[in-house]
């Protein structure tokens, strides 16, 4: 029923991935306690994943671009959202096609940080270098580009501020 994940660089207890998951560099993915990935998601560990304890990934999930993620405790990632950790640029009449030698291409790769009890809607896109704050809520079809404050809710595109949230009462 589920994905081997021996070649994972952690797994802990309660994992679930599923059959039809697939993770690209799985060596530099760790996955913390009670995470369960859904199928159909697409995972490119990049230059490192680390995904917290409890999270869920709903199916149809991208993650790509060869950078970085971090996800801490009790995030939730709904269908369809894609996070990218790297893209390429235009700058200097550079190509945006990654088949051309390197040379040809400017890259820019980086991190992207979802913080403890955040939520992703489905479809939410968020682009490298943000963090979205704890505990806030990205609503669903949204462009995040930018850092995102703890214990907001945000909507569109580009994403902003519609209101706040409690926070989690549980330690």
């Amino acid at each position: 029923m589920y994905t081997d994940l021996t070649r994972l660089k952690h797994l802990g207890q309660g994992v679930k991935v599923y059959d039809l998951a697939k993770l690209v560099r799985p060596e530099v993915i760790e996955i913390g306690e009670g995470t369960q990935i859904d199928d159909f998601c697409f995972i490119n560990g990049g230059e490192g994943i680390i995904i917290g304890c409890f999270n869920h990934i709903c199916s149809f999930v991208t993650i790509i671009g060869g950078g970085r993620l971090i996800t801490e405790n009790y995030v939730g990632i709904s269908a369809g959202c894609r996070i990218v950790t790297g893209t390429q640029h235009y700058g200097d009449g550079k190509r945006m096609v990654p088949v051309v030698p390197l040379e040809q291409q400017e890259i820019i790769r980086g991190i992207v940080i979802l913080k403890k009890d955040c939520f992703l809607g489905s479809n939410a896109i968020v682009y490298p270098n943000v963090t979205v704050g704890e505990g806030a809520i990205i609503g669903a079809g949204s462009l995040v580009t930018k850092n995102v404050e703890p214990w907001t809710i945000n909507v569109g595109v580009p994403c902003r501020v519609v209101g706040t949230r409690p926070k989690v009462q549980y330690e």
